[in-house]
């Protein structure tokens, strides 16, 4: 009997020491960890994950690093900036904290030994850089402005249009050295092209000097400074524009800061002597000439992701939801029809140029019923026309109603469709594993044969979306698209 009660009482001891555990203990992967840290802005406890030599190997790791530093050092130059966390940085010999006197004071600059370690041109690189850019709140040295400009438009803007609009209209409100001819047409084509895309802070801000002579101020107003004049037909991009409004000349309007190219500086000009005018189309197709390409190569990730907004680059009926982290990627749920959810919306992106592989990644589902998670369309004669369905249960994944069944593992999958022929108003496919064929002659939806033949035609991706979520899903991680 007291033996009984001996081992019972263990017993209730251990389950309550393990209760205890998991209840306290984080189990999850660092990178989720420090994914999570950052978005709640605890940036001092990403660096506490890490030690003070460390440069790790993930991708996300050092992203989310990168960003880090580039939060802390916004913090540092607030007005309300924290001397323990100047002698935390003058401690950490990592992260080199240097001093720069600038027009407004002492700018506390941290050493990034991050960004470099960061594959060149990738998404991780270009959100490292956009936010760094992004964080800066007032005027560094010329020549270090200069030296993030010439990062910035060596790279593609397409996917990140919106945040790099941001960070280059930021860039550009600060003094910088004289850049090159190369530099500043490539500088000229990355601003025409956002200008040129909806929803970004450059959309339809395009405008030519309309006078002679007009006033260029150090601020919004008459009584600021004078800092130059210019003259029609003189191009300008506007970045920002003061709220107040006023009558000068007999023209009612803003105060304005834009970017000159010619005299490679922004200033602030009154509206009225502004005309807009649409982005060079000349000019645009430079710049796409120039990413060609990274066109051939594009690549869709979930990273960055606010649940509660479309995906970036994205457009459609979106339905918000969840993000889902596993290993430390982001996965973007799409769930299974119920009763309760018959109605479905979709959200797709437009692809330029050719396109032959569409590849991606997913999860398993538990789901006896498939879910449809991507969806393959043509557009033509302005119209969206499925061309492939790609389904998955727990068993099988299906291309329209060409079925493969699966090993049953449990893992993450990563397979292609590769468009290979056309037979008259249909397309043909195959499925792969790497090297391995699954499904051979996967013939699409009819389409016009006309459009095919012409070639007047783009695709698009597009992802199905219920309105309620439950339990059945799959979770995609990334889309690749290009010419093999």
């Amino acid at each position: 009997m007291i033996r009984s009660r001996v081992f019972l009482a263990l017993g209730l001891l251990f389950s309550f020491i393990v209760i205890v555990t998991y209840a306290f203990v984080d189990f999850r992967e660092r990178e989720d960890k420090a994914y999570d840290l950052y978005q709640s802005e605890s940036y001092l406890k990403v660096l506490k994950l890490y030690a003070d030599t460390e440069i790790p190997s993930s991708e996300l790791e050092l992203t989310i690093l990168s960003q880090t530093i580039s939060q802390l050092e916004k913090k540092l130059n607030e007005k309300a900036s924290s001397q323990d966390l100047i002698s935390f940085f003058k401690k950490r010999s990592v992260t080199k904290l240097i001093e720069w006197e600038t027009t407004r004071g002492t700018y506390y600059h941290i050493e990034d030994p991050y960004l470099s370690h960061l594959k060149k041109h990738g998404d991780g690189y270009k959100r490292a850089l956009i936010t760094k850019i992004g964080t800066l709140s007032k005027p560094i040295p010329k020549r270090e402005v200069t030296h993030l400009l010439l990062l910035l438009i060596l790279e593609d803007p397409r996917g990140m249009e919106e945040s790099f609009s941001r960070s280059l209209a930021n860039l550009l409100s600060f003094p910088f050295e004289p850049i090159g001819e190369i530099e500043s047409e490539f500088l000229l084509q990355s601003l025409h092209f956002l200008a040129n895309t909806q929803n970004t802070l450059l959309s339809h801000q395009i405008a030519v000097i309309r006078g002679k002579n007009v006033n260029l101020r150090s601020g919004p107003g008459r009584e600021n400074a004078e800092v130059g004049k210019i003259s029609e037909p003189e191009l300008s991009f506007c970045l920002e524009e003061d709220a107040g409004t006023e009558t000068i000349a007999g023209h009612n309007g803003h105060w304005k800061r834009c970017y000159f190219p010619n005299l490679q500086k922004s200033a602030w000009i009154f509206s009225g002597f502004l005309t807009e005018v649409p982005p060079n189309p000349n000019i645009v197709a430079e710049f796409e000439k120039r990413f060609k390409a990274v066109d051939n190569e594009i690549r869709i990730d979930f990273e960055g992701w606010n649940g509660n907004q479309i995906p970036s680059t994205f457009f459609g009926n979106y339905i918000p939801r969840e993000s889902v982290r596993v290993s430390g990627e982001t996965g973007f749920p799409i769930y299974g029809k119920t009763k309760e959810s018959k109605v479905t919306q979709r959200i797709c992106k437009k692809l330029s140029g050719d396109k032959n592989y569409f590849e991606f990644s997913f999860s398993p589902t538990d789901s006896e019923v498939p879910i449809s998670f991507l969806e393959l369309h043509l557009n033509y004669d302005n119209q969206e026309h499925l061309a492939y369905s790609i389904s998955l249960d727990k068993e099988s994944i299906w291309v329209n109603k060409n079925r493969y069944v699966l090993d049953g593992e449990k893992r993450r999958e990563n397979l292609s469709l590769h468009i290979e022929s056309r037979d008259g108003d249909k397309w043909n496919a195959s499925l792969w594993r790497r090297n391995t064929g699954l499904i051979q002659s996967i013939r699409s939806l009819p389409m016009d044969e006309s459009a095919l033949q012409s070639g007047r035609y783009s695709w698009e991706i597009c992802l199905p979306l219920v309105k309620e979520p439950n339990r059945e899903q799959v979770l995609l991680f990334e889309i690749r698209t290009g010419i093999h």
